[in-house]
């Protein structure tokens, strides 16, 4: 307990201290990378640092994502901008802050079509869509599954018969689908 308390102390010190430090002037790209990195590493050493009962403090969370988009809306056409982006994605969706994350996706989409991890973040669109974003939207579930199979024709035969499937149940919900395959494995 102590420990955590400890580690969230210097993270609020780090906040305070960055929120006090702003100026004018933007960070260099060079600044901002280690900014990010520097806040990446404080997270990942209280992960290691704190007990399965414990939470790391939302504001820490929340620190990395504004760096990571203060770095976006400052250098949007460099590369790094968009793997920032899933980043900012991955954390929201990983904070169950789904309609956030689906936003972030849908920026970093429509901003870099040729993301490197485009496949992932479309699947990821359509896993939200299915089992996360109420009231749920067949036809969002429907549009991000069928890009994902258009774009990656080769992908993984069994990735994309499960996707072709799922596009079959769209009327089920995720979860009425999951227990529908359930009972066709137990049928077997």
């Amino acid at each position: 307990m102590k420990k955590v308390l400890g580690i969230s102390l210097i993270v609020l010190i780090g906040l305070v201290y960055s929120c006090g430090n702003n100026s004018d002037n933007p960070k260099s790209k060079v600044e901002l990378i280690s900014s990010i990195k520097e806040m990446e590493d404080s997270l990942n050493q209280m992960q290691v640092n704190v007990n399965q009962n414990t939470q790391i403090p939302g504001v820490a969370h929340q620190e990395l994502i504004n760096r990571l988009l203060t770095y976006y809306h400052n250098f949007p056409e460099d590369q790094k901008s968009a793997e920032y982006l899933d980043k900012v994605h991955m954390k929201y969706s990983g904070l169950n802050m789904h309609a956030k994350a689906v936003k972030y996706a849908d920026t970093l989409l429509e901003k870099y079509p040729k993301y490197v991890n485009r496949a992932m973040v479309l699947e990821s669109q359509g896993f939200s869509y299915d089992a996360f974003i109420t009231p749920r939207n067949p036809e969002k579930v429907r549009y991000y599954y069928e890009l994902l199979l258009k774009e990656n024709p080769k992908m993984d035969k069994e990735k994309f018969d499960g996707l072709q499937e799922r596009l079959k149940h769209l009327e089920m919900t995720f979860d009425e689908y999951c227990e529908y395959q359930m009972n066709a494995i137990s049928i077997q």
